[in-house]
């Protein structure tokens, strides 16, 4: 576990500026103002958002429902943005052509100006060579990814038979059969720039020309805590004093949908509005969202040589793996047990106010509230979920769920559980309906659960400056 609290202080981590675009809205700001509201953006999905709307139609039980994110408007307020995140660099203008980069760019936008690093000032404040840059998705560019798929099995299709599918899925992917391609290079280009799982995570460094480190860690739906932890251990160990850090996915696709539904994660109720429900007796399952979010992590000693203070502390915190299964976990809560009391044992400190992941789903909840009560907390802490709200933002769930617990410690308020009506009596915990006001030094905890076990935690605190 993680402990970045240094004898000194200078070596504190602090978050010095937000940002987000969700469908909640384009900015951290806007999508807080949401949250606090408690009123849901999930909505039904019409033909000229989701592909293969027909399909999706035949599909026995499936909502075409979700949290969507205005991607032309997305583009318009970047392209109007490009000189505050220094995006003279041609590759990053064309990497915002995928979606889910365009939404990482708008995001670090914010960030820098919440941060006062404007293109201008950040180029005599940021070091190029003590500035990182650790920033994750789950999936990468999909509607990319998909769009050059379908090009090349359209393409190939004439070259076979009609008597022989099997060999045209054989060379479905471009770098399978690069001389059926009609320019190679472009496509080459178009993938790496855009489909990459890590295409955000290089137009961000090189939009910042970061040289510290660059990362992008992939953990499912803990990705963007992951990404928040393994930055501040960064800073925290002196290997650089400025590290941006965060994550995004644009994952609104048919396919992602439909296997989604499939697992048995997605609720069925016929109110998207209403469908997500976390811990609530009645919930079955949630609805996909989109998004981004961007922090920016300075040490204490870089940062107040600037002059800026710190919106607030980054305390510790850690991650574990569950081997239940790759979609399964142990329903005992003893993985989350186990991470809460180690981050607590090791910065000595509980949270009074904690942020779950409350995916809505049977397993999540119980997993969550099981391991809260197991860890002694259940009397301890006041919990909240924001996903009735926002939507599941998938990969970028992690960072724009901590930046909302950023502004929460900012403004000393936590925000409620939107649609609980009736907790289910199973998770034990003290669940908070409604935003409320809490202590200006009340310690924070963040819950970021993902597929394939992943397990994490971050300590937040609003900072004391020294």
């Amino acid at each position: 576990m993680l402990r970045f609290a240094g004898r000194s202080g200078e070596r504190d981590v602090l978050v010095t500026g937000v940002g987000a675009v969700t469908p909640a809205g384009l900015t951290s700001a806007a999508c807080f103002h949401a949250v606090r509201q408690g009123h849901s953006v999930a909505r039904a999905l019409t033909p000229a958002e989701i592909d293969h709307w027909t399909e999706l139609g035949q599909v026995p039980g499936l909502r075409r429902a979700g949290c969507v994110v205005d991607h032309a408007i997305v583009l318009r307020r970047l392209t109007s943005l490009w000189p505050t995140i220094g995006a003279a660099d041609p590759e990053v203008s064309a990497a915002a052509g995928e979606p889910m980069v365009a939404l990482a760019l708008l995001a670090l936008s914010e960030a820098l100006q919440s941060a006062g690093l404007t293109a201008t000032s950040g180029q005599r404040d940021l070091d190029r060579q003590r500035t990182a840059v650790v920033f994750g998705s789950s999936k990468g560019g999909l509607r990319t990814a998909e769009r050059l798929i379908s090009q090349q099995r359209a393409n190939l299709v004439p070259a076979f038979s009609a008597g022989s599918p099997a060999a045209v899925d054989s060379v479905v992917l471009p770098w399978q059969s690069p001389q059926t391609i009609a320019d190679a290079g472009e496509v080459e280009r178009i993938w790496r720039q855009q489909a990459g799982t890590d295409a955000a995570t290089v137009a961000i460094a090189r939009a910042l020309s970061a040289e510290a480190t660059v990362q992008c860690p992939v953990a499912a739906c803990a990705t963007g805590l992951i990404s928040v932890l393994q930055g501040a251990a960064l800073i925290s160990s002196g290997q650089c004093d400025v590290c941006v850090v965060g994550s995004a996915d644009a994952a609104l696709r048919s396919s992602v949908l439909s296997s989604f539904h499939r697992l048995g994660v997605l609720s069925r109720q016929s109110s998207p509005a209403r469908a997500c429900r976390p811990f609530d007796a009645q919930r079955d399952g949630f609805v996909v969202g989109e998004g981004a979010g961007v922090l920016i992590l300075e040490s204490r000693q870089h940062a107040r040589q600037r002059g800026v203070a710190g919106l607030c502390r980054v305390l510790g915190g850690g991650w574990l793996s569950d081997p239940t299964g790759l979609t399964q976990m142990d329903e005992t809560g003893e993985v989350v047990e186990q991470l809460l009391r180690r981050c607590c044992e090791v910065n000595a400190l509980q949270p009074q106010i904690l942020g779950l992941h409350g995916t809505a789903t049977e397993t999540n909840d119980l997993v969550e509230s099981r391991g809260v009560v197991r860890a002694g907390l259940a009397d301890v802490a006041e919990c909240f979920a924001t996903k009735g709200v926002t939507g599941h933002l998938l990969g970028a769930a992690g960072a724009v769920e901590t930046i909302l617990a950023v502004r929460g410690i900012a403004a000393g308020a936590r925000p409620g559980t939107a649609n609980l009506e009736r907790q289910d009596e199973r998770c034990q915990i003290r669940l908070a309906r409604e935003y409320g006001a809490v202590s200006h030094r009340a310690v924070w905890g963040k819950l970021s659960l993902g597929f394939g076990g992943h397990v994490a935690c971050g300590l937040f605190v609003k900072d004391a400056v020294r």
